[in-house]
């Protein structure tokens, strides 16, 4: 479906405003709040399933919330025909209900009788992320009974950002791990003592201190190997070290023993 330029000024605008978000978190629910603004909903989760082990947990949603005996109720008669179909299929594509069943053969289904219909639940958009086999990752977008089904639109809006889901994933995968480098550093005394050293500079010599290679670092940061042996370089002019394993020590909390080593093994 070709989307209208006000859809994409709204795709754009969604993007611009979570990236201003500072989160860690998977979701927050202001994302999730900016998501039904773009896809008008009655309810929104971020949801995963354990296909195997018949669990699913809501991380976090906008709308009514379940309780346990609503989930039991869903594995006596579900899952659902969505999560079937991306169990056989491993498809990840943004799916409404209606384009794997038609409205009729849904409403006889115990799924619906027993679970969605009495929660008020007609139509539903998936919005499908990546995960481990057996289990179910996703967006779900709910419409109750007389609200009218998603439209193609939704479903082409909701498809156009999926990709750009994951990437948020890593955003904020990234400030976790952030926060917990720089936590990890403030309460060794022998950092707090070295003010001079950049986040990013402290955050390499934690990597250092785990046992990674530069190529390894450069990985994981996305930055070129020549640019965290630079980093190291500082570090080392900064700590008054001369090589990564002092700094490594120093990151743990260790006392330097013995002479200072070259410098050789950046």
């Amino acid at each position: 479906m070709q989307l209208q330029r006000a859809d994409l000024e709204g795709i754009l605008g969604f993007l611009v405003d979570v990236a201003s978000l500072d989160f860690d978190e998977l979701y927050p629910p202001e994302v999730l709040a900016r998501l039904q603004g773009l896809v008008p909903c009655d309810d929104l989760t971020y949801q995963e399933a354990d296909l195997h082990a018949k669990s699913f947990r809501v991380v976090v949603g906008i709308g009514p919330e379940d309780d346990a005996d609503e989930a039991d109720v869903y594995w006596a008669v579900g899952p659902c025909p969505i999560s079937e179909y991306r169990a056989r299929t491993g498809d990840l594509a943004t799916l409404r209900m209606s384009d794997l069943i038609n409205q009729r053969r849904y409403h006889e289904l115990p799924i619906f009788r027993e679970y969605f219909h009495p929660a008020g639940v007609d139509s539903m958009i998936d919005v499908g992320l990546p995960a481990a086999p057996g289990r179910h990752r996703s967006f779900v977008l709910f419409r109750g009974t007389g609200a009218g089904d998603f439209t193609e639109r939704d479903r082409a809006v909701l498809e156009m950002l999926r990709p750009h889901f994951q990437s948020l994933e890593v955003r904020a995968a990234l400030r976790r791990r952030l926060s917990e480098v720089n936590a990890a550093l403030d309460v060794d005394s022998e950092f707090r003592a070295c003010p001079e050293l950049t986040a990013r500079e402290r955050e390499i010599v934690w990597l250092v201190a785990e046992g990674k290679t530069n190529a390894q670092i450069a990985q994981e940061l996305w930055v070129a190997p020549s640019t965290v042996k630079k980093h190291l370089e500082h570090v080392y002019d900064k700590l008054g070290v001369g090589r990564r394993t002092a700094a490594a020590r120093l990151a743990h909390g260790r006392p330097l023993n013995g002479p200072t080593a070259h410098q050789g093994d950046a």
